[in-house]
């Protein structure tokens, strides 16, 4: 953790810029993820613009992770510690704003420059994303979901399964396709040729029987966010 706060840090000098931007969020979830050293669930809240142009955020539980290696010694900080991330897909690029009582710390870089990219290879593999439609559906949140199996083509035995709400509908190939990228080059040196993930919104998420997320709420209220952050003089 201390090295990825010392890069954040870094860019947030090297990246920082008159910032002055609205977006929308089309679909809020909440989702509950398991905590297996607490025995509870984690609750993590998401927002999704249709078109996958963003993927909003305010996770508590991140906040307090970010606030533990900058307060180490004032525990008191972290109770009220606020983190706020927004995920520009078209820039692959991650805005951030931290704020504990009277700090604040706001960042904006790209993701790329986050994740270690591995030297180019004659021995990298080259692969395709497969979703398949397993005919089930679910019903989660109150709502119905069509479960699908998603997997490497190179390694068809390492499923995840997904459940996708298909009348909400949000561009899963737009939102996905750069982080699936830099996520398979840096850990397997994989280069991603493709992907057909279907659109709609994603309620679940399991591996080998084992749930990682499952919506809770589902809210259909969309929502404006104003991004106004920067030290620009005015004369």
């Amino acid at each position: 953790m201390k090295k990825l706060l010392t890069i954040l840090v870094i860019f947030s000098i090297a990246c920082c810029y008159a910032q002055e931007k609205t977006i929308t969020i089309d679909y809020t979830v909440e989702y509950l993820a398991p905590n297996k050293r607490k025995g509870t669930n984690d609750t993590i809240t998401v927002g999704f613009e249709k078109n996958g142009k963003y993927i909003w955020t305010n996770s508590k539980s991140l906040a307090r992770d970010l606030g533990k290696s900058m307060f180490r010694r004032n525990a008191e900080m972290l109770e009220n510690a606020e983190l706020a991330i927004i995920y520009d897909t078209e820039k692959a690029a991650l805005m951030m704003c931290f704020q504990s009582g009277e700090n604040e710390l706001f960042m904006n870089f790209e993701l790329s420059a986050l994740v270690p990219m591995p030297f180019p290879s004659e021995d990298e593999e080259e692969f395709e994303l497969i979703s398949e439609n397993t005919q089930e559906t679910i019903n989660i949140a109150d709502r119905k979901a069509t479960v699908y199996d998603v997997y490497p083509s190179h390694k068809n035995s390492e499923k995840i399964s997904v459940a996708f709400d298909d009348s909400l509908k949000v561009k899963n190939s737009q939102l996905f396709k750069k982080i699936f990228e830099l996520m398979f080059a840096s850990k397997n040196n994989a280069n991603l040729l493709g992907f057909n993930i279907p659109d709609g919104l994603i309620m679940q998420v399991a591996s080998d029987d084992e749930t990682m997320i499952k919506a809770h709420k589902v809210d259909t209220t969309q929502k404006t966010i104003n991004i106004n952050y920067s030290f620009k003089i005015k004369e």
